[in-house]
């Protein structure tokens, strides 16, 4: 490279680096905001984090999508259920794909005790497994 063109190069480098910088630096912040945001929804939507007879638990997962500009979440129900239709007491396992900035549900999973899930969606995609489901949701929770 001939020596005229060193400065200039080191200078698109240098700019080239800020602005990676910078990106990363906004990443960060969004990331932060939007645990924060999913924080608060989780106290609003279960202020125990419990069922009120206790036999299942949430937890609430958020993940900034940068490709997408979005802040989603993952809300997970875990616990034991009675089944009115096996009229008896399953494990069952509820997931929710949420957009948080704009408080609506992108998708749901929904089984008893690893059957057919009741419900297996993801905006316009059905699925028909739990592998199915996290295939689906991959590309939201990529950070």
């Amino acid at each position: 490279m001939p020596a005229s063109l060193l400065p200039r190069a080191s200078l698109t480098l240098a700019i080239a680096l800020l602005a990676c910088s910078a990106h990363a630096a906004n990443d960060r912040e969004s990331t932060q905001q939007c645990r924060e945001l999913v924080a608060k929804l989780s106290r609003e939507s279960w202020p125990k984090g419990v069922t009120d007879d206790g036999g299942s638990r949430v937890r609430f997962d958020s993940h900034y999508n940068s490709k997408l500009g979005k802040c989603v979440f993952l809300e997970t129900v875990s616990g034991v259920s009675r089944s009115p239709a096996l009229k008896r007491i399953l494990p069952r396992e509820t997931q929710r794909l949420g957009d948080a900035d704009e408080k609506r549900n992108l998708g749901k999973f929904d089984q008893w005790n690893d059957e057919v899930p009741v419900a297996c969606w993801v905006q316009d995609k059905k699925c028909s497994s739990k592998q199915e489901w996290e295939r689906l949701i991959r590309p939201y929770l990529e950070e």
